[in-house]
């Protein structure tokens, strides 16, 4: 029974230090700049808090986040480019809503 015991731990140290040699590690993110569009003109409520909003979250990033104002067509054509946008995480939408008011895609 002792040697079972033994045998068990063992094993089990084996397989502990097996396992921490193919642990797969995250990539850091971000790693370049984040654009953040505003689909409205520059100057309005939503361009301010576009813009406060890329200060804070650059800041706690690390990263430089770019405004990119694109107005017109009541927003749609700045929600256009980041739905063509690739899914990387690194372009989002800012938008005025009591729910949300920004989107990583």
């Amino acid at each position: 029974m002792e040697s079972i015991r033994g045998l068990t731990a063992v094993a089990f140290g084996v397989m502990l230090f097996g396992l921490d040699s193919g642990v797969s590690h995250a990539q850091e993110y971000p790693t370049r700049p984040i654009r953040l569009v505003v689909p409205f003109t520059p100057g309005g409520a939503a361009d301010i808090q576009g813009r406060m909003l890329g200060e804070k979250l650059g800041q706690r990033l690390g990263q430089q986040v770019v405004i990119d104002n694109r107005g017109g067509a009541g927003g749609n054509i700045g929600m256009e480019i980041v739905a063509r946008a690739p899914a990387d995480g690194y372009t989002g939408k800012a938008q005025r809503s009591l729910n949300s008011f920004l989107t990583l895609t």
